[in-house]
């Protein structure tokens, strides 16, 4: 009985690879490190690009931070971990997920050290905790409000967000400013309310703004009208086709019909055909001049359609119909007789535009729009899909400025007032949380020394000049990339939402108390299970 209450029990299978205390730590900072480093390069105005080539040999060239850690395979959990944090950033502010990333990254380096100074990582994270909590209330009391109407600091918002991406973005940006600006409701929803359709083989500059949709479609036949004016719009959801005379659009009919001759034949044909030209002349005798559908249009339906001298375009996506629904006011309906006069939404243009090869269908010319479009040009795919990505992170700080009403400066001068104010704030707290305070101020450091060693000066001089400036009061100052110089960043329109820095700095900060909590890394078995016929195989744990 002794021998078998001495025999151990085993909990853990002691083949696992497993890592405890110190070394998990360590193991989990330097992963997501290696994360952080990897978009450092691509910060600021004067950041690289990084070619990124997927499975199928396409290759994407950018130097966003969030569109980079998204399509690289990341496999250790805290890397993803420092992935979601530009994911969250991405989401909730639209911009400033390089300077995220490049803070947490920061963060847990300066974690690491004073862990092995003997710093327990549980008071790190309450001192990470208060500095985040007092960082939010300095960096409310440097804001400057806005308004929906100050289009020219907007505009220098929309410019700053660009400016990365383009190398000129000052004619981009005042569509952009008009863009939100268009819609009059105090929440901007970018995705919904502002489409973006592309465009290739024209100029950056011939990027237009309009108070309409633009949609990826074209007539469903060439002698259909090319433009309507003072349009009337009908929206749908089935097909335009021949139907049993007297059944519904859609409808079933379990009726069989024996046919035992050729008059009777054509007498059943000529039915159904009545049946579609009366659909098409309800149409018509309404108002009716244009149809979008987001299913077929037969060509015998067609022919009824251009005797009346409608356009047609089949095929539309739903979320294409429902733009073009907030746009003109139309009722999206499933039945065509079900279309009424009131259904019908307005235009004042209906056009095709475009080569053969890219014909797009312009609804403008709309009265109190909901939703507005700009056409992105670029002169390869590759351009207008970088136009693209510049004009969504513009049109998302000024929507983010808009809501909030509060604006900060950028070029590093909020990151170096905040830290000079958290040294002074880590003097008035005991204990050893204050050397955590402090090293979330350094860690603040590292969005203007990054900003000045992309441009190519001594990041130690920049940082130096621009502390002394904010000793001295000037706490707008930052860097100008391109002169070298310590300047007014709001005279030098280099100017960002605040949102975008309070989520930088909260995304970033639980990110890191998320990957400092962790003590104990276990390997689990993984068992692969014979998947039934018609299964694809798949991995589960077993726990």
């Amino acid at each position: 009985m002794a021998g078998q209450i001495n025999q151990p029990i085993v909990i853990i299978d002691p083949s696992k690879q497993r890592v405890q205390k110190r070394d998990a730590v360590h193991m989990n900072i330097t992963a997501a490190l290696a994360v952080a480093n990897m978009v450092k390069s691509t910060f600021g105005p004067s950041g690289r690009d990084k070619m990124l080539i997927d499975a199928a040999g396409d290759v994407a060239i950018t130097n966003d931070g969030e569109t980079i850690l998204r399509k690289i395979d990341v496999q250790h959990p805290s890397a993803k971990t420092i992935v979601a944090v530009a994911t969250t950033q991405e989401k909730e502010a639209g911009d400033g997920t390089t300077a995220a990333v490049m803070f947490a990254g920061e963060l847990l380096k300066k974690a690491g050290k004073l862990i092995d100074m003997g710093v327990h990582p549980t008071t790190i994270v309450a001192g990470y905790k208060l500095a985040e909590v007092k960082s939010q209330e300095i960096i409310s009391e440097l804001a400057t409000d806005v308004t929906r109407d100050n289009a020219d600091l907007l505009q220098s918002i929309a410019s700053t967000a660009m400016v990365g991406k383009l190398h000129d973005g000052s004619d981009l940006a005042p569509l952009c400013v008009q863009a939100v600006q268009a819609i009059e409701d105090g929440t901007v929803d970018v995705f919904n309310d502002i489409r973006i359709q592309k465009s290739v083989g024209k100029r950056i500059e011939d990027t237009e703004l309009l108070t309409g949709v633009v949609i990826d479609k074209s007539r469903v036949n060439d002698a259909m009208p090319k433009h309507v004016e003072n349009a009337r719009i009908a929206l749908l959801t089935s097909n335009i086709e021949y139907r049993k005379f007297g059944v519904m659009p859609g409808g079933k009919s379990k009726e069989k019909v024996k046919i035992t001759s050729s008059d009777q034949l054509k007498g059943f044909y000529d039915g159904e055909e009545t049946a579609i030209k009366s659909d098409i002349d309800g149409l018509y005798n309404i108002g009716a001049n244009v149809v979008f559908t987001t299913k077929s249009i037969t060509e015998s339906s067609q022919g009824y359609l251009i005797k009346r001298g409608m356009l047609g375009v089949a095929r539309v996506r739903d979320a294409d119909l429902e733009a073009i629904s907030r746009a003109t006011g139309a009722t999206i309906l499933s039945n065509i007789v079900d279309v009424e006069e009131r259904d019908l939404g307005t235009a004042g243009l209906v056009e095709e535009k475009g080569s053969e090869d890219e014909e797009l269908m312009y609804i403008t010319g709309c009265k109190n729009p909901q939703t507005v479009s700009i056409v992105a040009h670029g002169g390869t795919e590759h351009v207008v899909d970088t136009v693209e990505g510049a004009l969504n992170d513009a049109l998302r700080v000024v929507a983010d400025a808009v809501e909030d009403g509060v604006i900060t400066a950028g070029g590093g001068a909020c990151e170096i007032e905040l830290s000079l104010r958290l040294r002074e704030y880590a003097a008035t707290i005991g204990g050893k949380e204050q050397l955590a305070v402090s090293a979330f101020a350094d860690a603040l450091e590292t969005i203007p020394y990054t900003l000045a060693d992309n441009a190519g000066f001594d990041p130690e001089d920049m940082l130096t000049a621009l502390k002394s400036r904010h000793v001295d009061g000037s706490i707008s100052s930052g860097i100008d990339v391109y002169s070298g110089e310590v300047a007014d960043m709001y005279e030098r329109g280099v100017i960002e939402p605040l949102r975008v820095k309070t989520q930088s700095m909260k995304s970033a900060t639980d990110a890191v108390v998320m990957i400092l909590k962790v003590d104990d890394i276990l390997a689990a078995e993984r068992k692969e299970l014979t998947p039934k016929p018609g299964q694809a195989p798949r991995d589960y744990d077993r726990f």
